[in-house]
C-alpha cells in the first residue's frame, strides 16, 4: 500500500495537469474576439483526523474572467464591442434556446438583410415604432426582434408631415411692393381680397417676400417635387384693435405675417420651375385652381406664435388695408398651430400618385407643425426645416452610437435609426451554459437573464467600428505557466522520492 503522500502528489499532477490546461487555452485564445480568460482555482482535501496533512488537491473550479477586454478599432461598420456590462443578444438558429449571448460583436448582414453574428444566428434588438416616431423623436419597442436592414425604403414614403423652424425677424418692417400696396391689401380698387397671393395669374402684387425659403417633398410614388414657403410681414395690431385676448380677458397686441406655400416641378426642357401642385378641395374631391395656400401667423410681444389662421374661403380670401388692423375675424378661422395641407400633382414632371394621371387623386397630404415658429428681432433665421417623404433608396452604411441606437444610411439620402440593439447581463455569470464560439446560455444557477439598451440600467456603451478583443495578460499567463509546471514538477518529484522509498523497503 502507499504511503498518504504518495496519493497527495498525485493529486497535485491531477490538478497541476488541470491548471496547464486551463492557461493553455487562455494563451490559444488570447487574439480571440470576445474571449474571457479563466483561471483554474485549486482547494484542498481533508479529512480525518486534525492531525492528518491532509489528503491532497483539487480543482474546486474553473472561473471566467469577465473583466473588460482591449477594445480596438477596426473601421467596419457592423463591428461592435461593448464598453461596460452586458452580452449581446442572439436568436438560437439551431432552436435549442431561445436566445443565446455573447461578447463577440463581429456582426455582417445575410442574404436576407439581417444583421447576424457570423455562425449566422439574428442580433435581437428593439426596433423603430414607426407609429409613435417622428423625423426628430425616433421611439422603439420594447419587445425584442431581429434587425432587418434590407426591407427599409424599398417603398417610396408620402411626404405627410413637415416640421418649419424658423425665426422671422421682428424688426421687419410692413411688407408693399411697389405701388404701396401691402399683402394683405387689395390688389384692385374693386376687389378686397388676398388672392394674388394663392393665385398667381390674377394678381398684380409687384412686391417680394420678406423670407423664402423652400424643401423638397415626394409624393406616394418617390416622385420629387418643390415647395417654397413665402413670408410676408404684414402688420403690427395694437391691443385697441385686436380681438385677441389674455386669460384675464384683456386685449393683447400681436404681430401679423401672412405665409405662402407653393408646389413647383422643374421643367427639363426649359430649366425652369413651374406651379404643378394645387390645392385639393374636400367638398368637391377636386383640385382647385389654386396655385398655393396662405395662412395668417400671430405672434405675441415674446415672439411666440399664438395661432394659425386660414381664410374661410381659399380662392376668394378676404384681406384688410394695412392700418394696424387685423384681418377680419369672420373671414379667418384659428387652427392652431399645425395646419394641414393638401394639394393635388397635376401632370407631375418628376412624379405621380396614379400612373394614370388621374385629376382627382389626392397626391400629397401634409401636417405642417409651425409651433416652434418664433418671432425675434435681428435676422431671419433657419433654424431647420425637415419632411418625412422620401424616394426608394438601397442600404450604403451603417453606424451605431454609444446608446446602441443603430442609423442605416440609404442611397436616397436618408440616415434613418432603424433599431436600438439589446443588451443582456446575468447575476451569477459563470454559471452560464458554454457553448463555444464566445457564446452563452441561460442556466437556472445563472439566474434570469435582465435586459435593457446599453446605457440604460448599468449596462455598458457602444463603440460602433471596434471590436473588443480578449482579455487574457499573456504575460500573467507566462508565469502562471512556470509557477503551475514547478507544481507539476514538485508532485512528480515527490512520487519519484516516494518509489525510491518503497524499493528501499522492498530491498530490506
Amino acid at each position: 500500500m502507499g504511503f498518504p503522500y504518495d496519493l497527495n502528489a498525485l493529486s497535485g499532477v491531477n490538478a497541476a495537469a488541470t491548471g496547464l490546461g486551463v492557461i493553455s487555452n487562455n494563451l490559444a485564445n488570447a487574439q480571440t474576439v470576445g474571449f474571457k480568460g479563466s483561471r483554474a482555482e485549486f482547494s484542498d482535501l481533508f479529512s480525518g483526523a486534525q492531525k492528518s496533512p491532509g489528503n491532497g488537491v483539487k480543482v474546486g473550479a474553473i472561473t471566467q474572467n469577465f473583466t473588460q477586454g482591449t477594445i480596438v478599432d477596426t473601421g467596419r461598420d457592423l463591428d461592435t464591442a461593448i464598453d461596460g456590462e452586458g452580452f449581446f443578444i442572439l436568436k438560437d438558429q439551431s432552436g435549442k434556446y431561445d436566445h443565446i449571448y455573447t461578447r463577440n460583436g463581429s456582426f455582417k448582414l445575410d442574404k436576407d438583410g439581417y444583421i447576424t453574428s457570423q455562425e449566422g444566428n439574428q442580433v435581437q434588438g428593439y426596433l423603430l415604432n414607426e407609429k409613435l416616431s417622428t423625423e426628430t423623436n425616433p421611439v422603439f419597442d420594447t419587445t425584442l426582434s431581429s434587425i432587418n436592414l434590407d426591407a427599409l425604403n424599398k417603398v417610396p414614403k408620402a411626404t405627410d408631415q413637415m416640421t418649419f423652424n424658423i425665426n422671422l425677424d421682428g424688426g421687419e418692417a410692413n411688407n408693399v411692393d411697389a405701388d404701396g400696396k401691402g399683402v394683405a391689401q387689395t390688389n384692385t380698387s374693386a376687389v378686397n381680397n388676398l388672392q394674388y397671393l394663392v393665385d398667381k395669374n390674377s394678381g398684380t402684387y409687384t412686391g417680394f417676400p420678406d423670407f423664402s425659403t423652400n424643401k423638397i417633398i415626394h409624393d406616394s410614388l418617390g416622385g420629387e417635387h418643390r415647395m417654397t414657403a413665402n413670408y410676408y410681414k404684414r402688420d403690427v395690431v395694437p391691443a385697441a384693435n385686436s380681438t385677441l385676448t389674455d386669460s384675464g380677458g384683456n386685449k393683447i397686441k400681436y404681430t401679423s405675417w401672412v405665409a405662402q406655400y407653393t408646389i413647383e416641378d422643374k421643367d427639363p426642357v426649359t430649366g425652369k420651375w413651374v406651379t404643378s401642385g394645387h390645392r385639393y378641395d374636400p367638398t368637391t374631391g377636386a383640385a382647385t385652381g389654386d396655385e398655393g395656400i396662405i395662412y395668417e401667423l400671430r405672434f405675441d410681444t415674446n415672439g411666440n406664435l399664438i395661432d394659425v389662421r386660414e381664410p374661410n374661403n381659399n380662392s376668394n380670401p378676404v384681406g384688410q388695408n394695412i392700418s394696424n388692423q387685423e384681418l377680419p375675424s369672420t373671414g379667418w378661422t384659428s387652427i392652431g398651430q399645425q395646419p394641414s395641407m393638401q394639394w393635388i400633382i397635376d401632370n407631375p414632371l418628376t412624379g405621380a400618385n396614379d400612373p394614370l394621371g388621374n385629376p382627382t387623386a389626392l397626391t400629397v397630404a401634409i401636417k405642417a407643425d409651425m409651433s416652434q415658429m418664433t418671432q425675434y428681432a435681428g435676422s431671419y433665421n433657419l433654424r431647420g426645416v425637415t419632411q418625412n417623404g422620401y424616394k426608394i433608396g438601397d442600404l450604403v452604411g451603417v453606424t451605431t452610437g454609444s446608446d446602441g441606437v443603430i442609423t442605416a444610411r440609404y442611397s436616397n439620402g436618408r440616415s434613418v435609426p432603424v433599431a436600438r440593439l439589446g443588451l443582456a447581463d446575468f447575476n451569477d455569470k459563470n454559471a452560464l451554459e458554454k457553448l463555444g464560439g464566445q457564446n452563452y446560455a441561460e442556466t437556472y444557477q445563472s439566474g434570469t437573464v435582465q435586459m435593457s439598451a446599453p446605457q440604460t440600467n448599468g449596462f455598458g456603451a457602444i463603440n460602433s467600428g471596434s471590436l473588443e478583443y480578449s482579455n487574457v495578460d499573456t504575460a500573467g499567463e507566462l508565469v502562471n505557466m512556470i509557477q503551475t509546471q514547478r507544481m507539476y514538477q514538485a508532485s512528480t518529484q515527490v512520487i519519484s522520492t516516494s518509489n525510491t522509498l518503497f524499493n528501499r523497503i522492498l530491498q530490506l
